[in-house]
């Protein structure tokens, strides 16, 4: 029976590590130095430059490991781990992994998949509430002690939300939108017969017509994952799809919306507004253009985090870990060919 090595790259509680080290089902649990948690980091986001710079600093540490815990991998780090059976990303995509090389040598990825669900459909919810009532402006007022009236704001009783990607996410949103009378109609990539009679959901169109979704929405919502086709899908032209009264909220991944194009849609008020949680780049640049719209509430890739998350995400990794000793099959495993 296996007792793996356990390596962590990713910020964790060291009362943690020690109970995995308790563990006499475990032969050693290991953390990255805390000193390397932001460099580590770095690398990921490098892409294929890593290769330029040299894994040196890193690779030792990936030697013994049979399993990885993190949120994402440096270009070919999987040939620093020659004994590597599982990594357990620490986040929902896994779209800093996929230059590591480990979904292509046919290792599983699982991840945390549908755990944030909750959190982040409420935080989709608290966009759509604070773009209706005009929160930004009564924000600022209320910051230089002014006391004036504001534009009247909008009910969202009655309103349309349009959500691409009904996943665990897609459906809590349909469920607590509904609880606001919202009329909602979601994308779902394959429909089976009795999904047209889903809970919360009033029309449920296939992928392929997400320019209808678009176009009927008073409130588009992204929480579909990042793939190769999803890949800057909300482009100049969806956008110019959308109505001018309408908003955006992307609760995804940042490369799923081309902000340049975003940007100018806000300008010029192609749409009325947008709330983003995710950026192409983060931290979002200090030049970017998006900080300084005033019909756009942003937040730091945070959506997810909750004083429950923890607790849920340590739960399905050791459920995961006793899976891979006992040579059963893993939960939340990555299908390489749709790259989530």
């Amino acid at each position: 029976m296996l007792k793996p090595n356990i390596l962590i790259t990713s910020p964790m509680s060291s009362a943690y590590v020690e109970k995995l080290n308790a563990d006499p089902k475990i032969n050693q649990a290991k953390q990255l130095p805390r000193e390397l948690w932001s460099k580590f980091a770095e690398f990921y986001h490098l892409g294929d430059k890593v290769a330029e710079i040299g894994p040196q600093e890193f690779a030792p540490f990936f030697e013994e490991a049979d399993v990885i815990v993190c949120v994402g991998l440096p270009y070919r780090s999987i040939d620093w781990a020659p004994n590597l059976k599982w990594v357990q990303a620490w986040s929902a995509g896994v779209d800093h992994m996929k230059i590591s090389g480990v979904l292509d040598a046919g290792i599983p990825i699982t991840t945390l998949a549908g755990l944030n669900a909750i959190p982040v459909a409420e935080h989709v919810m608290m966009f759509i509430l604070m773009l209706a009532k005009k929160y930004n402006t009564f924000s600022e007022n209320a910051r230089n002690r002014i006391w004036r009236p504001a534009p009247a704001t909008d009910e969202i009783n009655g309103k349309t939300v349009g959500i691409f990607g009904l996943g665990a996410i897609g459906k809590h949103v349909a469920r607590m939108a509904k609880s606001f009378d919202m009329k909602v109609i979601a994308t779902k990539r394959n429909i089976n017969p009795s999904d047209h009679q889903m809970e919360n959901v009033d029309k449920l169109l296939p992928t392929k017509e997400f320019d209808d979704l678009i176009s009927q929405s008073d409130y588009l919502v992204l929480s579909c994952p990042l793939s190769d086709e999803t890949r800057g899908i909300m482009n100049e032209g969806k956008l110019k799809k959308m109505k001018p009264d309408s908003y955006l909220i992307n609760v995804s991944r940042g490369e799923v919306v081309d902000e340049k194009a975003l940007v100018k849609a806000l300008k010029e008020e192609w749409i009325a507004g947008a709330g983003l949680d995710v950026f192409t780049n983060e931290p979002l640049e200090q030049e970017s253009e998006l900080w300084v719209q005033p019909n756009l509430i942003a937040t730091s890739h945070r959506a997810g985090r909750s004083t429950s998350q923890q607790s849920r995400a340590t739960e399905l990794f050791e459920k995961n870990l006793d899976l891979l000793i006992n040579g059963e099959p893993l939960i939340n495993v990555v299908d390489p060919d749709r790259q989530y």
